[in-house]
């Protein structure tokens, strides 16, 4: 057996004998699908290995590999056990064997997973060695399956497409592979360089040519070329590096944009800092006079605190310095604390001696003049929230927050406080009340809210309260009056725990008057605190009748001797009662007696007419201005100079033609023929609620009638009862009472609702 050798640019001598045919490299579809680099040639170069002479021609040809098994056949090409084999005959890609029927591929083994039986879960077991030598003898193998003959389906395929169908799908990774030169060239199908230096290409001329060694390449000539296809792989590199470095260009000018923009803001920065620290060296600076100034304040109070006789006063100009100087560092480091702690020892002395109620305007002076510094009553108003709910603006107020005391506060709530209450408590009586009133009045600017508050519910209030519940006519000194109105500027809603009270002892009082005590001291104090139509029934109930009984009982016209107390106790309720009722009043129970003696006077053979003018002018000037301008009132002294000048008229015949005059009958008369007048009401000062009782009253009124409470109740509707009369002591006229905006009075056994005209013909009657 011969062996011909070749070498690098040798051409192989035929064999002499029948040889196994060399596998011929596979071309490539064109040369200029690849760079000139790779050297693609016209004609492939014959492939370089020992053949072995006088084989057989039957041996399989031999089957392309894996480029990774190529490398590893180059790799190993010059090793002891690859010459062995291939002076036996064997070459890469050729089986085993002497027909060539064996592997191809080393055995390549696989470790199964630990733990892990036969086709456990589709474990493949076929190694890619044993695939590619089922390829080689012609079988069809997939990558996904152990192995498939051919016209056979894997079993089990479509029940695992069906199970699966319903699974969420196994996200898949995309593996990258790498490949090598050799992988790439062999995949395209041209085999590669054998072992050594290789192929020789020359890319330095026109046209690339391939050279026998490295020393031709030194001896050619290299001549500038125009050809702008010339060398694409080094233009294509160049690009490659032109936009690698423009991307960096980019890259640094984007950097050196961030960096001027640092640059900017550090240099803003800069500046606000500096300005900064120009601020707090200032404040430093003031914080240091402030300090100062404190120091002198504390070393004042020390001085002062072993003074026996010390004022105030003393530490008024360095508390004026810390206002106009250092307003701002007063109230942003709360220096009133500092004021407060210089002044409490010295008030604590002066409290001591101090007696509220007898010296109310102490400590006020001074405090007034430091009002600022001690912040009094200083409290921020929270903001106002402004909600659009459906197009309306409503304004909502923020929750309360509780806020501790100030310092002010604390030594008021401490120290003044106590003192107050001391004397308060032991010392002052709710008879007299305008020391305490005087006390409050010049301390209520200064006082917080809860510290009033305080002294009203717990000092004040609980000792009136009780003054007011004792109180009795017959034995207390003083007036109700002088008891509770003192007090009313400053109550607020507290006022309906006294006035009760107060309202009922009044009401006592008037149902137990009698007109021999007199005219009630201060009455017409409480004409405001009750409701009129209120005042105007207790009026009617407790007192008109008793005004009535005294002029009709007691009162008598005597021209030789006059008596005018009764008028005058009389006289004393005109600015109580209600105008109309104190006109019928008058009109029943003083013009008839008057008139009458004024007749009986003037029928008198001798009769002096200057007397009973002077006689009528004294009466006229005994009433007072505002009872003269009444209506009723006028009429019944123009009725009188009337029946003067009657008798004047009549001269002699006088006794007899002068007929007595009755007034009741002419008013009576007068109201008849009367229409209804539409007056124009102006609207009153104070708005009054309009109910249909006073309308009632006002028609009653009007018709010179009185609506008098009588103190009962219908039995069936227990609504209270009135009595509609013309007389003062209430006796005829007509029970009625008044419910659903009608007047019901009595129709036989039963009420029935009636007219107010009905009403003031029943009343009359």
């Amino acid at each position: 057996m011969g062996f011909t050798k070749g070498g690098i640019g040798s051409t192989p001598s035929a064999p002499s004998g029948p040889a196994i045919a060399s596998p011929a490299p596979t071309k490539l579809a064109s040369t200029s699908e690849l760079p000139t680099a790779f050297g693609g040639n016209s004609a492939p170069r014959a492939q370089r290995s020992f053949l072995r002479s006088g084989t057989s021609s039957t041996s399989k040809p031999s089957t392309p590999l894996p480029a990774h098994e190529q490398a590893h056949f180059n790799k190993i090409g010059g090793t002891i056990g690859a010459q062995m084999l291939a002076k036996m005959g064997w070459q890469t890609g050729t089986g085993l064997g002497a027909t060539g029927d064996g592997i191809v591929v080393p055995i390549e083994s696989k470790l199964r997973p630990s733990k892990m039986g036969i086709a456990f879960r589709g474990y493949r077991e076929k190694t890619e060695q044993s695939k590619l030598e089922a390829r080689r003898r012609g079988e069809i193998v997939s990558d996904d399956e152990e192995e498939v003959r051919p016209g056979q389906k894997k079993k089990g395929d479509a029940k695992e497409k069906r199970s699966d169908a319903w699974k969420k799908p196994k996200k898949v990774k995309t593996k990258v592979e790498h490949k090598t030169y050799e992988q790439i060239v062999a995949e395209a199908g041209q085999e590669p360089a054998a072992s050594g230096i290789g192929q020789i290409i020359d890319a330095t001329g026109r046209t690339p040519r391939e050279v026998a060694s490295l020393a031709d390449i030194s001896l050619s000539s290299w001549t500038p070329s125009t050809d702008p296809t010339r060398i694409p792989e080094v233009r294509h590199n160049l690009r490659l590096i032109v936009d690698a470095c423009k991307n960096d260009l980019d890259g640094l000018a984007r950097e050196a944009k961030a960096l001027e923009e640092r640059k900017r803001f550090v240099a803003q920065e800069n500046i606000r800092l500096q300005k900064k620290v120009t601020d707090e060296a200032e404040l430093i600076a003031r914080l240091q006079q402030v300090k100062l100034v404190v120091d002198d304040i504390g070393a004042k109070a020390k001085e002062l605190a072993s003074v026996y006789e010390a004022t105030l006063d003393d530490f008024s100009p360095m508390f004026s310095t810390l206002l106009v100087q250092y307003p701002t560092e007063f109230d942003r480091y709360r220096l009133d604390e500092i004021v407060v702690a210089a002044i409490t020892p010295m008030v604590r002395r002066i409290v001591t001696q101090w007696n509220p109620l007898q010296d109310p305007l102490g400590l006020v002076t001074t405090f007034r003049t430091w009002k600022q510094a001690l912040k009094v009553n200083s409290v921020d108003k929270p903001p106002d929230t402004q909600i659009d709910i459906y197009g309306a603006h409503t304004v909502a107020t923020p929750p309360a927050i509780e806020k501790p005391m100030t310092p002010f506060e604390s030594l008021l709530w401490n120290v003044w406080l106590p003192k107050v209450r001391t004397c308060l408590n032991n010392e002052w009586s709710p008879e007299d009340p305008t020391p305490a009133v005087k006390l409050y009045e010049a301390w209520s600017t200064f006082l917080p809210a809860f510290v009033r508050d305080n002294i009203l519910d717990q000092l004040i209030l609980p000792k009136v309260s009780k003054a007011v519940a004792d109180w009795s006519p017959k034995r207390s000194t003083v007036s109700l009056h002088a008891l509770v109105f003192p007090w009313l500027p400053y109550l607020g809603l507290r006022i309906d725990g006294v006035l009760g009270d107060a309202q009922r002892k009044v009401k006592s009082l008037l149902r137990s008057w009698v007109p021999a005590d007199g005219a009630l001291k201060d009455l017409s104090g409480w004409r405001e605190v009750f409701d009129k139509g209120e005042w105007d029934a207790m009026l009617l109930k407790y007192v008109v009748p008793k005004l009535g009984s005294l002029l009709r009982d007691e009162f008598r016209v005597n021209p030789r001797n006059q008596d005018m107390e009764p008028l005058k106790h009389v006289l004393a309720w005109s600015t109580l009662l209600h105008g109309s009722v104190f006109v019928q009043l008058l009109e029943t129970e003083f013009f008839p007696k008057w008139l009458d003696v004024l007749h009986i006077w003037l029928i008198q053979p001798k009769v002096s007419f200057e007397e009973v003018a002077q006689w009528y002018s004294f009466w006229k000037s005994s009433f007072p201005d505002s009872v003269q301008s009444m209506p009723g009132v006028a009429r019944g002294f123009t009725r009188g100079l009337q029946l003067m000048n009657t008798a004047i008229e009549l001269g002699p015949d006088a006794p007899t033609m002068l007929k007595r005059p009755d007034l009741r009958a002419e008013q009576a008369i007068a109201n008849a023929s009367m229409k209804k007048p539409t007056a124009t009401k102006v609207a009153p000062a104070r708005v009054q609620e309009i109910t249909f009782r006073s309308i009632v009253e006002e028609f009653s009124a009007s018709h010179n009638l009185l609506f008098i409470p009588t103190g009962r109740v219908h039995e069936k509707s227990r609504m209270p009862l009135f009595r509609v009369s013309s007389s003062i002591g209430g006796k005829g006229g007509l029970l009625v009472y008044v419910q659903d905006d009608a007047v019901w009075a009595p129709d036989g056994d039963e009420y029935g609702a009636i007219t107010l005209e009905d009403m003031v013909l029943r009343a009359n009657k």
